[in-house]
């Protein structure tokens, strides 16, 4: 699947980002000015959650987020414990981020998946997985499985069933 061995390790050979700069949004949201240029929104209610983090729950503290130390975190109230590390900031914001008809088509080229191996992964119809290809709306379930499989080769190993023989087809006479 990947020629890379630290992909085919599920290591993630990108640099970690830093931030420049910092500021929050009404419902959990920041706003992240990254150091290598750019900015992203992120969603942080599910991590707020998942975590318990009830100081993160009073309107007042999330509304006054700050960068840390180097630039590696966001915090809040000065208390590097109540902090997010930067690569978590991407990697929810990635997860967050709009998985379109076209990234579906090329996570499947990536893949080397048939349409019929690409729906079988995915528990779907091949007609359903058509509609997706064709700009039909593609649920948030298959979205993060095509991430999933794609971030954890062994993942995608146990669930992979080939739906036809490797190699090319034998030319038409």
């Amino acid at each position: 699947m990947h020629d890379d061995d630290e992909m085919a390790h599920g290591a993630d050979p990108r640099p970690v980002p830093r931030v420049a700069g910092v500021s929050a949004e009404p419902g959990n949201v920041l706003v992240i000015q990254w150091q290598d240029g750019g900015s992203t929104r992120v969603d942080l209610s599910g991590w707020i959650a998942f975590h318990d983090i009830a100081e993160l729950r009073d309107e007042a503290v999330f509304g006054r987020p700050e960068v840390g130390e180097y630039g590696w975190s966001v915090q809040w109230n000065g208390d590097e414990n109540l902090s997010i590390d930067t690569a978590h900031l991407r990697l929810i914001a990635e997860q967050q981020a709009e998985f379109t008809t076209n990234d579906l088509v090329q996570w499947q080229d990536r893949l080397k998946l048939s349409n019929r191996e690409s729906a079988e992964l995915m528990g779907v119809a091949l007609s359903t997985w058509g509609l997706y290809r064709t700009g039909g709306t593609i649920p948030a379930a298959v979205q993060i499985a095509c991430r999933a499989f794609e971030r954890d080769p062994s993942l995608f190993e146990a669930r992979y069933r080939p739906s036809r023989p490797p190699g090319r087809p034998p030319k038409a006479a």
